[in-house]
């Protein structure tokens, strides 16, 4: 019911009508916007989701001729900053810039998330990062099919892996793969990808997934090996990483790491298309393109569309809260 809710908000024409008469007839005489413009980051400055948001934010400024501010308002898991978007006026001035799982998890394991995904309407993406299957340097598995062999053959407790904090997306989709490989590995969270990375250099885990972002360099410099990447093919950051289905791991776990741009629900459906359309413009630009490759992601260059990330958010919807109920995920 809620993913079909979250869906209807962009598209039905209950949403047009209601942006017709309030938005529309403004923008025709270029109104909108009027003031300056929102964005609400839900962690720290410094992060991947925060420099996202502040390479988003100069180039939506002149495409829109507004002054954009980026507003970080982190705590309670991101929770804090979906609550204040979502409890502002829909009228396109209060935006969030939010990342996978945010909509799909936080409402089902923490018992007063305070929103649901059907509080927001989504907008567009920004950026793209491959989750990647790591191992240490010295780590004797080459492959995924090596690595769960061992797991199979470690018996009770099995074998460490280490997540980017527990009922987050490397967590869940690290049981998503744990489940479908039908291997035997103990989850070990880190508060955070910066020390999941130290704890795999310093072989307290065996493996891990991070975003690209988290683990580029340390690929790159030889300390961290990736044998596998989530995603249905292979990544043109990562094209000699196979992805697990190639590698024979049933089950299609297929995850990018996202960073996307959401407004309230019932924002007016111009105001989504007509930012929409903007994002995307940016997003599609070969200098904002390569800004992105040079920090691990990959910018979605066609069909950035609200209705698209309507679809990535439908599809999350059907997996991860139920992942997140199975696991046994409850956070205050």
């Amino acid at each position: 019911m809620r993913t079909f809710t979250l869906i209807g908000r962009v598209v039905t024409a209950g949403s047009l009508a209601l942006g017709l008469g309030t938005v529309a007839m403004a923008q025709g005489s270029g109104a909108y916007p009027t003031k300056p413009i929102r964005l609400v980051v839900p962690y720290p400055p410094g992060g991947a989701t925060d420099v996202a948001a502040r390479m988003l934010s100069p180039r939506l400024q002149e495409e829109l001729g507004q002054t954009v501010v980026v507003e970080n308002r982190p705590g309670a898991g991101g929770n804090i900053a979906m609550i204040n978007v979502a409890q502002s006026a829909p009228d396109g001035y209060t935006l969030a810039v939010t990342l996978t799982g945010m909509l799909s998890i936080n409402p089902v394991i923490y018992k007063k998330a305070g929103f649901q995904a059907s509080d927001f309407v989504p907008v567009a993406r920004v950026s793209l990062a491959p989750l990647l299957l790591v191992v240490p340097e010295k780590s004797p598995y080459k492959n995924v099919q090596e690595l769960l062999a061992a797991g199979k053959k470690a018996g009770k407790g099995g074998l460490p892996y280490g997540s980017a904090g527990a009922g987050g997306l490397s967590h869940l989709a690290s049981e998503a793969f744990n489940a479908n490989a039908d291997s035997n590995f103990t989850h070990v969270p880190y508060k955070g990808g910066a020390p999941l990375v130290q704890a795999l250099m310093a072989n307290e885990v065996t493996w891990g997934l991070l975003g690209t972002g988290d683990v580029r360099g340390f690929i790159q410099s030889g300390k961290l090996r990736a044998i596998g990447q989530l995603r249905n093919g292979r990544s043109e950051l990562w094209p000699e990483v196979p992805t697990l289905t190639e590698q024979g791991v049933p089950g299609g776990v297929d995850f990018d790491v996202w960073f996307g741009v959401v407004a309230p629900a019932k924002t007016p459906a111009p105001v989504v298309k007509l930012l929409g359309e903007k994002i995307a413009r940016i997003t599609a630009e070969p200098a904002f393109r390569k800004r992105l490759n040079d920090l691990g992601g990959v910018a979605p260059a066609t069909g950035n569309t609200p209705e698209a990330f309507a679809d990535v958010l439908k599809r999350e919807l059907a997996i991860l809260p139920k992942a997140a109920q199975e696991a046994g995920l409850q956070l205050d």
